[in-house]
């Protein structure tokens, strides 16, 4: 686990609620944001991470973490088939 962290799951954010944050002290002000998708085939492993990019853009997941203090954001799309995933970072 990553010391000085708060993990944050489901939470309501913005136009949405984001799958998993991880929140520094809001004095650092750095929150991990994570977006997770199931591929129906290994072909579309890349689309659905892309997907969870593009759905946290669109939902606006950071803005209550902007309130917040935040200002420091790391994105994550996590794309899952069988045992094989695919991970793209903003």
């Amino acid at each position: 686990m990553m010391e000085g962290y708060t993990i944050k799951s489901n939470r309501e954010s913005g136009l949405g609620r984001s799958d998993l944050l991880l929140l520094s002290a809001p004095y650092e002000g750095i929150a991990i944001i994570i977006e997770i998708k199931v591929a129906e085939t290994y072909a579309q492993l890349e689309e659905k991470a892309k997907a969870a990019l593009e759905q946290m853009e669109e939902k606006q997941y950071d803005a209550k973490l902007r309130l917040e203090g935040y200002r420091h954001f790391i994105k994550y799309g996590i794309s899952f088939y069988k045992k094989l995933c695919r991970v793209l970072c903003k």
